[in-house]
């Protein structure tokens, strides 16, 4: 995970992957694992393109098998994080770089152009209890950037999938916490960047 963004504050401080994870480092995961290429991701199209058709399952053990590799535990953002990263971002050009999103353009309903931007799986789930005998249901939770819906409430950035399932229009990006807090942002949590994360995880700082 090379470039990073970082979200600090009292108590945490999380560190974000700028890009969701792509086509090409995903492969290469199923590849390790001995896992099957599905029919989404064998049609050829770039390998730096975010990868989607992703589960929120089979997106935790890419975390494992990254952690395993780099030495850190990589987690999912939690919505909070990703709330607070659009919110700093949203303003700002580097946006279209820093959010997900497909490399093309679809027509809008009323003239233009527009990117086909991404929802991603955030860390929490819900568990919906089935009748019967019925096994109870896993949710994941996808967080939508505020340019896809109306407002930027936190109740309007959340929805709910079926976790075992990927789709076209989710992918994922790593996160990790250096300081092994466990914590995760709270509002009004300050942006910072990757040489100033770089300095704050540097040995004998606090």
């Amino acid at each position: 995970m090379d470039d990073t963004i970082t979200l600090q504050g009292e108590g945490y401080h999380s560190v974000l992957a700028m890009h969701p994870v792509t086509r090409e480092r995903y492969k290469q995961f199923l590849h390790d694992t001995g896992r099957a290429v599905p029919h989404a991701l064998a049609k050829p199209e770039p390998g730096s393109r975010p990868v989607t058709y992703v589960s929120q399952v089979d997106a935790l053990a890419y975390c494992r098998w990254q952690g395993e590799r780099d030495g850190r535990a990589y987690r999912l953002p939690a919505v909070c994080e990703l709330q607070e990263l659009a919110g700093e971002l949203g303003q700002q050009e580097a946006a279209s770089d820093v959010w997900a999103h497909e490399h093309g353009e679809r027509p809008e309903v009323i003239g233009g152009l527009k990117p086909v931007w991404l929802c991603e799986w955030t860390q929490e789930t819900e568990v919906i209890q089935q009748a019967g005998d019925r096994a109870p249901r896993t949710l994941g939770s996808i967080f939508y950037p505020p340019w896809l819906r109306e407002g930027n409430s936190p109740s309007h950035a959340q929805a709910h999938l079926a976790a075992d399932e990927g789709y076209s229009f989710v992918t994922f990006r790593l996160v990790y916490d250096p300081q092994g807090t466990g914590r995760v942002c709270q509002p009004g949590a300050d942006l910072l960047g990757t040489e100033d994360i770089e300095d704050a995880a540097a040995p004998g700082t606090t």
